[in-house]
């Protein structure tokens, strides 16, 4: 399997065709969908000698559905598919592998605390309206009355949220953005565009969502760690914030003792790992380059009565990063770039004056793997130890970290 949640397979001719809801070591009957070139892409039509590792999809909408990619697979099965995913982009690369710690959860459902559901025009009857994702390889959404990896709080409120759209979304309204917050008792909502949802329609029926729930628009709280953390809907948070937990403590552990160090915390968001680390650090720097974000992560600094040792530098990561560095030393430095990795600005200050440890989490292996490539098969870094954080059960995607030493050359550890 590769990244993106498909099976490779090729040909006596050397044609290579991509299967989609297969698993590795099955035979299936696959229906061609197009080609280009000597790829082709295909979807299984028949399983004729099945894996002892598919399961029964308990979502009635898989395979219309294109939120998930791996509920025909057993949770341990797509945990070890992962595992491989990662290794082989490492290899692809040339960048050695050490040991690899895989982190799946105990439960993989209900666990995404936020997701955007698209406006259904018309599900039902020409009146109603119902909300979706969009269907697999299509941009055209599917009305959803559950989504069962989503928290219990939005799909028990989907009958009232859909009620919202009807009474109070314009014709424009194109998708709801929802976080849960408060401890599971308060839904965040924001319609995209944000002028389509009527805000006096959000408080008509902000009283009726079931089990004692709340609706709020402009921001709500999240905790982890004993400490509280505002958030809004425009800025990035951890959507699986249970499994989050995990993802920080490997790393904090890759760190190692931070207590009256110099951190910077680049792509820092709203400071959710930087207020903990503050905690017995001498100085967190939060690189960021979103000023809302920036501005929710002082007041999470304030809030958790950090601020004297939390500093917020609003700018490009590519941008600052050697700036900050060369205003002070750089004792330890966490890394967390959007999808894209990060930029070759970063990757290359960092081979020429990067500090001792640097701590690398990412939501990609391709792009992750072709910067360890500058920093560590071309470069003066070393993988230390390597994560697999199940973040995003019965998906294709999975969180890294990647805890890399300077200095230090040759084979990893055993």
């Amino acid at each position: 399997m590769v990244h993106g949640g498909v099976c490779l397979a090729r040909l006596d001719d050397g044609t290579t065709v991509f299967v989609e809801n297969a698993i590795p070591g099955e035979l299936v009957e696959a229906r061609l969908r197009f080609a280009k070139g000597r790829t082709w892409f295909a979807e299984t039509a028949a399983v004729l000698e099945p894996s002892d590792q598919r399961v029964p999809a308990p979502c009635r909408y898989v395979p219309e559905c294109g939120g998930c990619q791996l509920q025909h697979v057993s949770y341990a099965r797509q945990l070890e598919l992962k595992r491989g995913i990662v290794v082989d982009a490492f290899r692809r690369q040339q960048v050695p592998v050490p040991d690899v710690r895989v982190r799946g959860m105990d439960d993989p459902w209900r666990y995404r605390y936020r997701g955007e559901f698209h406006v259904v025009r018309g599900a039902g009857d020409s009146h109603s309206a119902g909300l979706g994702f969009n269907r697999v390889r299509s941009w055209t959404p599917i009305a959803v009355d559950d989504c069962l990896i989503h928290h219990a709080r939005i799909s028990t409120g989907l009958p009232l949220l859909r009620e919202l759209v009807e009474r109070g979304g314009s014709a424009d309204l194109g998708t709801l953005h929802l976080t849960v917050g408060e401890g599971g008792d308060e839904l965040l909502v924001q319609g995209k565009p944000r002028r389509a949802l009527d805000s006096a329609a959000v408080d008509r029926v902000a009283a009726e969502l079931p089990d004692g729930g709340r609706l709020s628009t402009e921001w709500t709280t999240l905790r982890w760690r004993d400490r509280t953390y505002r958030v809004r809907p425009e800025t990035f948070i951890q959507v699986n914030w249970q499994q989050m937990d995990v993802l920080y403590d490997c790393v904090l552990a890759g760190l190692g003792d931070h207590t009256g160090r110099r951190v910077v915390d680049a792509y820092a968001g709203i400071g959710v790992l930087a207020c903990y680390l503050a905690s017995s650090a001498r100085e967190v720097v939060c690189i960021e380059s979103s000023r809302v974000a920036a501005r929710l992560g002082m007041l999470n600094a304030s809030v958790n009565e950090v601020s004297d040792r939390v500093r917020y530098v609003v700018a490009p990561v590519e941008e600052v990063l050697a700036q900050v560095a060369a205003a002070a030393p750089v004792d330890l430095l966490v890394l967390d770039p959007p999808r894209a990795g990060c930029g070759g600005r970063v990757t290359a200050w960092l081979a020429l004056a990067g500090p001792h440890r640097v701590v690398y989490v990412s939501c990609d292996p391709a792009t992750l793997a072709r910067d360890l490539h500058v920093l560590v098969a071309s470069g003066p870094y070393r993988v230390e130890s390597l994560d697999v954080v199940d973040m995003f059960p019965q998906t294709y995607h999975v969180e890294c970290v990647v805890v890399l030493e300077r200095g230090v050359r040759g084979a990893p550890r055993a």
